[in-house]
């Protein structure tokens, strides 16, 4: 996949950036979609800035948290176009024009080349450049 995403150029990667175990894509619209790769089938949840059809979500102020099984798993803040984990201890992702901000880390005009996962996201530590995590599901764009 070829794409620019937050001012970053992503090339030859299967995913430009994932959070945990969802992926995040910006379209050439600047919108975003998020899909869930955890399992044997990808779940898309966020398609466009907007909750995708079939998931269970809740509207606040600034956008909507998306819900699985009564748990409130993270919010997306449209505007902003900010991911802020709930019960995913993960830290906020912002997809800005000139950046991706991650926590307080903000990747600039950066490019990744030939990876599996341009940057993923964990708990602990932000890796630029990875292997495909196992056990995900395939991501078909």
């Amino acid at each position: 996949m070829n794409l620019n995403m937050g001012g970053q150029r992503f090339e030859d990667v299967k995913i430009p950036l994932i959070w945990g175990k969802r992926a995040i894509l910006e379209d050439n619209t600047g919108l975003i979609s998020i899909i869930l790769l955890d399992g044997t089938k990808a779940v898309l949840e966020v398609l466009g800035n907007e909750p995708a059809p079939n998931i269970q979500y809740e509207v606040i102020e600034d956008g909507f948290k998306v819900i699985h099984n009564g748990q409130e798993l993270y919010s997306f803040d449209k505007e902003r176009r900010v991911i802020k984990g709930l019960s995913q201890k993960l830290p906020e992702c912002e997809i800005q024009s000139g950046g991706i901000r991650i926590g307080s880390n903000i990747l600039s005009r950066k490019k990744a080349t030939g990876f599996g996962v341009g940057v993923a996201v964990y708990e602990q530590r932000i890796v630029m450049g990875n292997s495909l995590p196992e056990g995900l599901a395939r991501l078909v764009v």
